[in-house]
């Protein structure tokens, strides 16, 4: 190759190179600046959305401040022993609402709690979300109740919480009771929660939450029967997302999530415990109730026909008379 040819060549190549990158360049600058305006859009809804001032909530409900937040509760029932209620990942204490009056109705006195952040409790921008600070606030809610010794139910999340709870001071239990509990699935690496950022929380809290229709389909996906999704659930639901910084919250919620070994602590329980389970629980699979209960030493075992992941909204009686059974 002659030395024309060979500068060229050489021109073609640089040209041909310089096109690619300024391709390249122009696909990513397209991309970031639609995501951009996507944002922009996305979080002009989110703030329409959740409109609703925290302040106006402590008119209407029961609050106590527990460490930096304050929680709501709702407290039923005169008995003399105790039964507190913990609530699942996104839900609050209206996931109690066909249990609360059964158990309040015997010798029992019903507390039932909205987590930090969840509900109509507080949502604190940048705070500890994490599944061991929301057990001292349990712990410390009975601390500043006088209550001595409870039986703790835990739906989901909240049997995780619940475990948790005994595992930093198990002489406050009398019974465990674990409906459709979490603690034993696979957890997607923690890592991966540090990457996450504001407009990614936002764009899927526009998604999935603020489009209601796509927020009913998502909630019926934890029944057996979606009939009974109708209109009254999903708006139960939804209202606490309406809440000022509750976007923000559910950012400092994921962020704060963090490896805890569940199998031990139920190792060490020496105390009665049910287990509830929803027989057709699409989202924490039955295979997880027979774990719970041969990690569980003594533990008795209830399989709820007809119903999913959130068996005591599905099945109330069923699973109310199985409560009421065990605390006997």
């Amino acid at each position: 190759m002659n030395t024309r040819n060979y500068r060229i060549d050489k021109k073609r190549r640089i040209k041909k190179r310089n096109i690619t990158i300024i391709s390249v360049f122009s696909v990513i600058g397209i991309f970031i600046i639609t995501f951009l305006f996507y944002w922009l859009f996305v979080s002009v809804k989110v703030n329409n959305f959740t409109n609703v001032n925290f302040a106006d909530l402590t008119t209407k409900y029961d609050f106590i401040k527990l460490r930096d937040a304050e929680i709501h509760y709702v407290e039923k029932g005169t008995g003399d022993n105790t039964i507190i209620l913990i609530h699942g990942l996104g839900g609050g204490t209206f996931s109690f609402r066909n249990n609360i009056d059964s158990l309040a109705n015997t010798d029992y006195k019903v507390f039932a709690l909205d987590l930090k952040g969840f509900g109509f409790s507080e949502k604190i921008v940048g705070s500890d979300y994490s599944d061991v600070e929301q057990a001292r606030i349990i712990l410390d809610f009975m601390e500043k109740k006088g209550i001595q010794k409870a039986t703790i139910a835990g739906h989901s999340m909240g049997g995780k919480i619940a475990l948790i709870c005994y595992n930093i001071k198990p002489q406050k239990f009398e019974k465990i009771i674990l409906i459709d509990s979490a603690g034993l699935e696979k957890n997607s690496p923690v890592i991966l929660s540090k990457f996450i950022t504001k407009p990614l929380v936002d764009i899927f809290y526009y998604n999935l939450i603020v489009k209601e229709n796509n927020f009913k389909n998502f909630l019926s996906s934890a029944f057996y029967n979606k009939e009974l999704v109708n209109q009254e659930v999903p708006s139960l639901y939804l209202e606490p997302f309406k809440i000022k910084n509750a976007n923000l919250a559910y950012l400092s919620i994921i962020k704060s999530n963090v490896r805890y070994d569940i199998s031990v602590v139920l190792k060490k329980i020496n105390i009665p415990v049910l287990i509830i389970w929803g027989e057709s629980d699409s989202w924490i699979n039955v295979e997880n109730a027979y774990k719970f209960n041969s990690l569980i030493n003594g533990s008795e075992l209830a399989i709820i026909k007809n119903a999913g992941h959130v068996s005591m909204e599905e099945q109330p009686e069923k699973v109310n008379e199985k409560i009421l059974e065990f605390l006997k």
